[in-house]
């Protein structure tokens, strides 16, 4: 089974006790349409009010793709549980093609808070669903794991017991496994340790689950990305460019985020120089498509030793516009940001196992531009882009059945507008459901512009007596 045949894609994902979000459901176009192992573009647009829950999407699958990669969860990720609930549990459904098999796989993970400052992953599951030709039949459980359950190490306890029978070691292992994901906040069904065991038996024991755990993991490693506010922050900042890119070199993938200083040359090594100039050179047939006479060079100051030997390079980004050659970091935030999501989006475009999760997609990005591109990618595009955007342009260029809306109610925060026909503007039709409602939801907290001017001339009273009273 090459790494090239799999084709893993989200199909659906859900959320409950995530921040201000109770419960909330997101399931991409392509399942909603039943189009389950469909090949072609599959976008999702979250739109809503600020502070209404579309960023919990993005944050959740960033911890759903730390865990499958089998890295730590971040002592921070304690202050995403829900300040109203003990425990919050994130379930995404992933649509599974081999060369020769077909499932739905579904992971489920739970965390909970033991005191303010600590919390544990206490439950995961993995279950999977094979496809007949027709429809999923029912659904299985692979791996039951309670950090805290007494009894055998994970349910069902024939397939432990198969492990053990296989390989002695293996209890020892899976205990070993166990204690690391209590400590260390790591999966136990896709850290090392246990992702290990069950890999090892792929021809025997596990052989009819372990191409899942395999494909996720792959998947989640190699196809995945999702870019919150972070990865712009440091463009913001001004001090790095986080090139998201993802290489097929022939025998192996490089993938990553390949840091480039904007404030001042940087040194890298020779490996990431090369995948550099690779990567601008594709990207420049796209970029100036987008924003015609722009393309953007490295400029190589020449050979540098590195801190821990060997030579690098000493370069910086440059923008050139016809015969004028400035430093990146003088061009506007737009394109830079722009520029750093570029190789990712063009990866979505050609690779139906490619997905990308981004954070304010619009930030910085010309309307018409935005509009354009998603247009492009509704028609063309191979993969999946789930995407936040306060923007309403998206509205008027991609199929209903890829917007969803954030709502008001923190125990139903997605939903999609109904009463639409084919050929209302979803634009119109979603400010008018602000205004005059209409829909299963609230979608938007009223506002009132005399209001906010009140508040904005009652705080001035406060500051301009200087708060005494």
């Amino acid at each position: 089974m090459g790494v090239v045949q799999t084709v893993v894609r989200i199909s659906e994902i859900e959320l409950k006790g995530f921040k201000n979000t109770q419960y909330g459901r997101i399931i991409m176009p392509s399942a909603g349409n039943k189009d389950f192992f469909s090949k072609t573009a599959d976008i999702l647009g979250i739109y809503g009010q600020n502070g209404s829950g579309k960023t919990a999407v993005i944050e959740a699958m960033g911890f759903v793709q730390t865990l499958l990669t089998g890295r730590p969860l971040s002592k921070e990720a304690i202050h995403y549980i829900s300040k109203d609930a003990e425990t919050c549990t994130i379930t995404v459904k992933f649509i599974i093609q081999t060369d020769s098999k077909k499932a739905m796989a579904e992971y489920l993970v739970q965390l909970k808070r033991i005191s303010k400052s600590e919390f544990e992953i206490i439950h995961e599951t993995l279950s999977s669903a094979a496809w007949s030709g027709e429809k999923f039949e029912s659904k299985k459980n692979v791996i039951d794991f309670g950090l805290h359950s007494e009894g055998p190490i994970f349910t069902p306890k024939y397939r432990l017991e198969d492990l053990i029978r296989e390989n002695d070691e293996n209890k020892v292992n899976l205990s070993v496994a166990k204690k690391i994901a209590g400590k260390d906040l790591v999966s136990f069904i896709f850290g090392p340790e246990g992702r290990g065991v069950f890999l090892s038996a792929a021809s025997g024991a596990s052989e009819d689950y372990a191409y899942i755990i395999q494909s996720i993991y792959q998947y989640a490693g190699m196809n995945l990305f999702v870019i919150s506010n972070a990865h712009a922050g440091a463009i913001s900042m001004d001090f790095m460019i986080p090139f998201a890119f993802r290489l097929d070199l022939g025998e192996k993938i490089a993938k990553g985020d390949l840091l480039i200083r904007l404030d001042e040359p940087s040194v890298i090594s020779k490996e990431h120089f090369e995948i550099a100039g690779q990567i601008l050179h594709e990207m420049n047939i796209v970029l100036d498509a987008m924003i015609p006479g722009l393309s953007i060079g490295i400029y190589d100051f020449g050979e540098q030793l590195l801190e821990q030997g060997g030579t690098g390079h000493r370069v910086e980004l440059i923008s050139k516009r016809g015969d004028i050659t400035i430093p990146l970091k003088y061009e506007s935030e737009g394109i830079i940001k722009i520029i750093s999501v570029l190789n990712v989006l063009m990866c979505v475009y050609n690779n139906p196992s490619m997905c990308l999760i981004i954070d304010e997609l619009d930030a910085g990005v010309y309307e018409y531009l935005l509009g354009e591109l998603l247009s492009v990618f509704e028609k063309g595009a191979r993969g999946q882009l789930i995407f936040t955007s306060h923007n309403l342009r998206a509205l008027e260029m991609i199929h209903k059945s890829s917007i969803v809306f954030s709502t008001t109610n923190p125990a139903n925060r997605y939903i999609r507008l109904q009463n639409i026909k084919s050929n209302h503007n979803l634009r119109d039709m979603y400010l008018r459901s602000i205004v005059l409602g209409g829909q299963k939801e609230a979608i938007y907290e009223e506002t009132d512009s005399v209001e906010i001017g009140r508040a904005f001339r009652r705080a001035g009273k406060v500051v301009r007596d200087g708060g005494q009273d």
